[in-house]
């Protein structure tokens, strides 16, 4: 009887410890823009649900993607190293298991159910999340965007089709016309109520808003009559490094794209409520770059990034800013701004220490623990940002060969090809307008010494070799 008792205490005990651990739910939204939703400043968007998440927790003002193109991005949040660490001239590091560690197997390890669904884009085989610590999956594979939004997903559907070559796998089953965004919806809120009574990690990876640029038509023309009621910009393109930047939000499908992401979230967030488990839910929502603003020839693009520069590949504000949203209930406080510098590859140590659990041997050491910062402490000890583009696309979303250095306030973009250096004070001049090169040579200087020295501790190359045309990704 005795025995029994014991038993009995020991499970209680195991179940109340599990219940104790916070649960996370991470929704990356793809090629989504620095000002995509409303509580950043659009007045075209509307993201009521995203909204309501920053109101309830936390809206970071400043935060960076190591990289402003999906794949170095992606490898950088799920690794916590810098993708320039093994990019070397490739766009496209993948995870690799006997190099790379991933937020899936910090929290398997620590006894979490773990789940992927969507874009993953960092591998196959050995590579795919199933191996890497997620022990569910849903729909991510090799895939970087869909052929299209409304299935069947794997065929074309716009003029000319997307040049998308890897397929999108296990969603043969979609009724035809079903939306890509409302499925991997739904198969997250299938994960979380199979798993409500324990403690999991789940990833929701949109492929939207990534090109094709496809929406609901009821939506998209509820779009196009809000823009017929605003007024018409005079001036709608900008020149910028091998081509041209778009400077208003005018894309009525887009906009559309973005309200079915946004009633997904709010979807997961009722879900949250209803079932009970929303006080102990970590839910944190990021893009992995910046919008897709800007192009090198006639492609379609997506957004703006205005006021900041230029947006998808380009190492300027408007490809590296990104919307960063973070509710912890009882840890930050509902309607935090902050607006202290932070980076995409400080997800896996935050997530980690918010959780209580260990990082594996071979996670990437490039991030910094935020929890201080995001419970109104001191910002992490960090010496600067750096960013390197070895893999330039200028015939498609015209960006150049380059890297970047941000100390304070103070960023330099070095275009070794073009013998061009750029200076720029970010507090006074966030759209990058003024370059003061020549006239803070001091600074120039020191911040061109500090690149290098970090160009050369992760091998990053200094020159650019010949440049290959790229699809429109």
């Amino acid at each position: 009887m005795r025995l029994l008792q014991i038993i009995f205490f020991l499970i209680i005990c195991g179940s109340l410890n599990a219940q104790t651990k916070p649960n996370v739910l991470f929704i990356l939204v793809d090629d989504f823009g620095s000002r995509d939703l409303g509580c950043y400043g659009s007045s075209l968007y509307e993201t009521p649900n995203m909204d309501r998440l920053a109101a309830s927790g936390a809206r970071l003002t400043q935060a960076y993607v190591a990289y402003p193109r999906c794949v170095p991005s992606r490898f950088g949040i799920f690794t916590g190293k810098h993708p320039a660490r093994v990019q070397g001239e490739k766009d496209s590091p993948h995870v690799e298991p006997g190099r790379d560690a991933t937020i899936g197997e910090a929290f398997a390890a620590a006894g979490y159910q773990t789940f992927y669904c969507g874009k993953w884009h960092l591998g196959e085989g050995a590579s795919h999340p199933d191996q890497v610590g997620f022990t569910t999956s849903v729909a991510a594979g090799a895939a970087g965007a869909a052929r299209s939004h409304f299935a069947p997903y794997n065929v074309s559907k716009g003029k000319g089709g997307h040049e998308e070559k890897d397929a999108i796998t296990g969603l043969d089953d979609a009724p035809e016309g079903e939306y890509l965004t409302d499925r991997l919806t739904e198969e997250t809120m299938k994960f979380i109520e199979a798993n409500r009574d324990q403690p999991f990690c789940a990833v929701l990876a949109h492929y939207a808003v990534h090109t094709p640029i496809e929406g609901k038509k009821h939506l998209t023309k509820r779009y196009e009559e809000k823009l017929a009621t605003l007024p018409k910009a005079a001036i709608e393109w900008e020149k910028e490094s091998a081509g041209e930047n778009l400077l208003v939000q005018n894309n009525a499908t887009y906009a559309a794209m973005i309200e079915s992401v946004d009633n997904g979230v709010g979807r997961l967030l009722n879900q949250l409520q209803k079932l009970g488990i929303a006080d102990h839910t970590i839910v944190i929502l990021a893009s992995d770059h910046g919008g897709l603003s800007a192009r090198g020839n006639n492609r379609g693009v997506a957004t703006s990034n205005r006021p900041l520069r230029a947006g998808k590949g380009h190492l300027y504000e408007g490809g590296l800013r990104i919307p960063m949203l973070l509710r912890w209930p009882g840890a930050v406080k509902a309607g935090t701004t902050i607006d202290t510098p932070v980076s995409t590859l400080d997800l896996m140590p935050t997530l980690a220490a918010m959780a209580g659990i260990a990082l594996p041997e071979k996670a990437g050491t490039d991030g910094r623990n935020l929890v201080p910062l995001l419970q109104g402490g001191a910002a992490p000890a960090r010496d600067a940002f750096f960013w390197h583009n070895p893999s330039p696309r200028p015939g498609s979303t015209g960006d150049l060969f380059s890297s970047a250095i941000r100390e304070g306030d103070l960023k330099l973009i070095d275009f070794p090809a073009e013998k061009r250096i750029e200076l720029y004070d970010l507090a006074a001049d966030p759209g990058e307008a003024n370059n003061l090169a020549d006239s803070k040579p001091e600074d120039r200087d020191r911040l061109l010494a500090k690149l290098n020295a970090w160009r050369r501790e992760v091998g990053a190359s200094i020159e650019p070799k010949a440049v290959k045309p790229k699809a429109n990704r």
